[in-house]
């Protein structure tokens, strides 16, 4: 199977990722103290992220590479609102592994005793809270669709429509989740005329863990108000309106004309949804797009410069914004990025 390589990105283009592993690099564990570094680690995703909540980042990423499977089990320690996309002629099945406060995917939330899943290609939302878990498979659609087929006899109609968000049974759901971790971390080294028959085993054995869930699945039960899911939607929109005019200085006012509601309105929406008033909503953003910059801009990238051409005029300011956020000064992010590119 051909997947994507993806070129860099510029430095207000959006994060890409790094090269796909070769054939003997099909096991890694990676780390970063940066959400969109992080973020391009995991391979063939095209991926950005914004960090929403004050202090250090960390993430890490295990994974594994088969011809037609990715597997791999996502940590994060910070708020995130994540933009992503597998690769192409892909189906992606995520699992919440840590409970807590429950990730998003769109304006749905994933509970704990739940799955969400997405056709590759194509864009879609996560937000995900502080120290969270996922494990995650993407697979061929085309090996997915023969399997269920082949083996399990199951028109794919049936497992792959059924929604985005999946209710799941707990306990079936923990054998899984043992399952995967143990197919990612289990150490199987072979010599190199037996890694084909190793791969396809592997792949099965994942397809055999994951398929019996999606079967038994249910559609859960929308608990979410009317009232919440549109807040939701107008954060988001907010939030698509900053992106498409990030040259343009936008007010508040300015967005209440967009969005068409009122400042009290867009004052509770934003606060129920990423706990924080509008001005500081977009502040954030702008401070992760400076830290994007700093971190995958040029080697003679000026802090400077960069904060104000995203509307940071106060320096002092800015950079006590910036170390309250991720928890170390500007300087620190693009000397940390030197070292790493």
């Amino acid at each position: 199977m051909d997947l994507p390589h993806h070129s860099a990105a510029s430095s207000r283009g959006r994060p890409t990722t790094k090269a796909l592993p070769s054939v003997d690099q099909t096991r890694r564990v990676v780390t970063s103290s940066d959400a969109d570094d992080h973020a391009r680690n995991l391979s063939s995703w095209n991926q950005r992220y914004d960090q929403f909540s004050p202090g250090t980042f960390v993430g890490q990423i295990a994974e594994l590479w088969l011809p037609d499977t990715q597997l791999y089990l996502e940590t994060t320690s910070q708020v995130l609102h994540q933009s992503c996309s597998s690769w192409v002629n892909s189906l992606w099945f995520g699992i919440p592994v840590l409970k807590g406060e429950n990730a998003y995917i769109g304006n749905q939330q994933i509970p704990d005793a739940a799955l969400a899943m997405k056709r590759g290609g194509a864009d879609f939302k996560l937000v995900t809270p502080a120290n969270f878990q996922i494990l995650g498979i993407s697979i061929d659609e085309h090996i997915f669709t023969r399997y269920l087929q082949e083996i399990e006899h199951i028109d794919r109609f049936n497992v792959l429509d059924k929604s985005e968000v999946l209710q799941v049974d707990m306990e079936r759901k923990r054998e899984v989740v043992s399952e995967l971790n143990r197919i990612l971390f289990e150490n199987n080294v072979l010599p190199t005329e037996d890694a084909l028959h190793l791969s396809a085993s592997l792949q099965d054995q994942i397809l055999m863990a994951i398929v019996p869930l999606l079967v038994s699945a249910t559609v859960p039960e929308d608990r979410s108000s009317c009232k919440q899911l549109n807040r939701m939607r107008i954060v988001e929109k907010m939030r698509e309106y900053y992106l498409q005019h990030i040259d343009e200085e936008i007010s508040i006012p300015d967005f209440c004309r967009y969005l068409k509601v009122s400042r009290r309105t867009l004052q509770y929406c934003t606060e129920d949804v990423v706990g924080m008033s509008p001005a500081a909503f977009i502040r954030c953003l702008r401070l992760n797009s400076v830290r994007r910059e700093l971190f995958f801009g040029d080697r003679d990238t000026h802090i400077t410069d960069v904060a104000m051409s995203w509307g940071f005029w106060h320096l002092s300011q800015f950079a006590a914004h910036y170390r309250k956020l991720f928890d170390m000064l500007p300087s620190e992010t693009l000397n940390h990025a030197k070292k790493c590119y």
